[in-house]
């Protein structure tokens, strides 16, 4: 028995061993939690307890390791073995009638043990893969090696096989509480169901069949069947993680570089804006902890793949204006500053009151960015000076003044000398005989376009 008790020992040096003041790295809350690598390997040690017909208070020594495969974070294949000493105190008791004298004669009150060494295979779930702390059940098959010590020092009156094989069903339960991104504690119970009734040397059905021969009876084959034994283990394990896997999330980005970033390994979008972390540290430089990176209310998804603007920057076009207010607000083009390439920038045409989607707001013929720039008229009337002719017209025809309804400041508009009176409004004096347009229609009645109709001495009587 010294093999099993050097194992609770190791194990304890093995324990002793581990950070257990480190962080996980793992695990963030809500989020799918993995184990770090796909296989783990875990070593554990514990007590035994036997139940059957000498069913008692004695606990006896367990230990072994399992390796764990990680289909899924809920679901996990394993294999494993573990070596004990079931221990019991055998016992006569009333309803086992002659049987027990049979197998044991009047020996009663004997300590015995059955050294046991079980394999077995199963699958675990785990009830709270998103937390550090899990909770798990198991089940599986197995088979249970084992040989009696009453078989063993010939105690037995009827030993069974020199080494016995019997199939064995664990069901079990436990948590788990991950230490550090490798290693994690195990606390289990699991009862091994054996399909023999002879872990403690008394298959009570098959020792009634043969008392029943040794009396030259005949044998009863409705008797009762031998009820199998039992053994459960309760364990305490650390779990360490092989062949770790250093993207766990798949997203290209390495679990220390998601650490140095802050990013959750275990998540391929810690923000969830649609842009893989590794796309966000690595390819558009934006905050893979933040949706919207600049703060403009577009997302950094949204920015990158359909408007192809800056996510780093709330203005991608430096026109003044936010992607945001250039998308949603006024349908202009993020990526240009002046959408409509009339001269002037977008935010200067929301100043102004102007159009950004329409070269000439006011229709007058005239850009918006010539009528600011060139001619300072203002881009959103026609008729910047009101007097009737258009700012174009003034501009590119007559070559008057817009911002002035007189721009020869002859006392006549230029709408009048234009429409109704055919005089020059760039000439005080159309006709050049010293006597102003204005006064010539005004106070003289005479032809302004016209020197022969007037002299420069005409009396005031003539006049209007």
């Amino acid at each position: 028995m010294a093999h099993f008790r050097s194992i609770t020992p190791m194990f304890l040096l093995l324990l002793a061993a581990v950070p257990l003041d480190a962080q996980p790295s793992g695990g963030w809350p809500g989020r799918p939690r993995y184990a770090d690598g796909l296989f783990r390997i875990t070593f554990f040690s514990g007590a035994s307890k036997y139940f059957g017909e000498f069913t008692d208070e004695q606990i006896g020594p367990m230990g072994g390791m399992t390796l764990h495969y990680a289909m899924l974070p809920y679901l996990e294949f394993g294999v494993g073995g573990e070596v004990g000493h079931i221990l019991f105190t055998r016992r006569h008791r009333r309803n086992m009638g002659g049987t027990y004298e049979f197998q044991f004669g009047n020996a009663n009150l004997v300590d015995r043990g059955t050294e046991v060494m079980t394999g077995e295979a199963w699958l675990r779930l785990n009830l709270f893969p998103a937390q550090w702390f899990n909770a798990w059940v198991l089940a599986g098959a197995g088979v249970t090696m084992f040989r009696p010590e009453d078989y063993r020092n010939g105690d037995a009156s009827h030993p069974g096989a020199e080494s016995i094989h019997a199939l064995c069903i664990p069901l079990g339960a436990g948590f788990e509480w991950f230490l550090a991104r490798r290693w994690s504690v195990q606390l289990g119970v699991v009862a091994h169901l054996v399909m023999s009734g002879e872990l403690d040397a008394f298959d009570s059905g098959h020792l009634v069949e043969l008392q029943q021969r040794s009396l030259g009876l005949p044998s009863n084959p409705a008797r009762e069947k031998t009820a199998n034994d039992t053994y459960l283990t309760a364990s305490l394990g650390i779990s360490y993680s092989l062949f770790t896997d250093d993207d766990i999330d798949g997203d290209a980005l390495s679990n220390d570089d998601e650490a140095s970033v802050r990013t959750n390994p275990y998540d391929a979008d810690t923000d969830g804006d649609g842009l893989t972390d590794f796309e966000e540290v690595r390819l558009y430089l934006t905050d893979p902890l933040l949706r919207d990176t600049d703060g403009d209310v577009l997302s950094d998804y949204v920015e990158v793949t359909r408007y192809r603007t800056d996510p780093l920057k709330a203005d991608t076009d430096d026109d003044g204006l936010s992607d945001r207010e250039e998308l949603l607000d006024y349908q202009t083009d993020p990526l240009a500053r002046d959408t409509e390439n009339d001269g002037l920038i977008d935010a200067e045409e929301k100043r102004l009151g102007s159009n950004p989607k329409k070269v000439d707001t006011d229709g007058d013929g005239l850009y918006d960015g010539d009528e600011v720039v060139l001619y300072h008229t203002n881009p959103v009337l026609p008729d910047s000076d009101g007097e009737g002719i258009s700012d174009h017209d003034e501009v590119i025809i007559y070559r008057t003044d817009p911002n002035a309804a007189d721009t020869d400041q002859d006392g006549l508009t230029d709408y009048e000398e234009i429409r109704l009176f055919r005089t020059d409004p760039l000439s005080p004096d159309t006709d050049g005989d010293g006597v102003t347009d204005y006064d010539e229609l005004r106070r003289f009645g005479t032809d302004p376009r016209s020197a022969s109709s007037g002299d420069r001495s005409a009396s005031p009587s003539r006049g209007f």
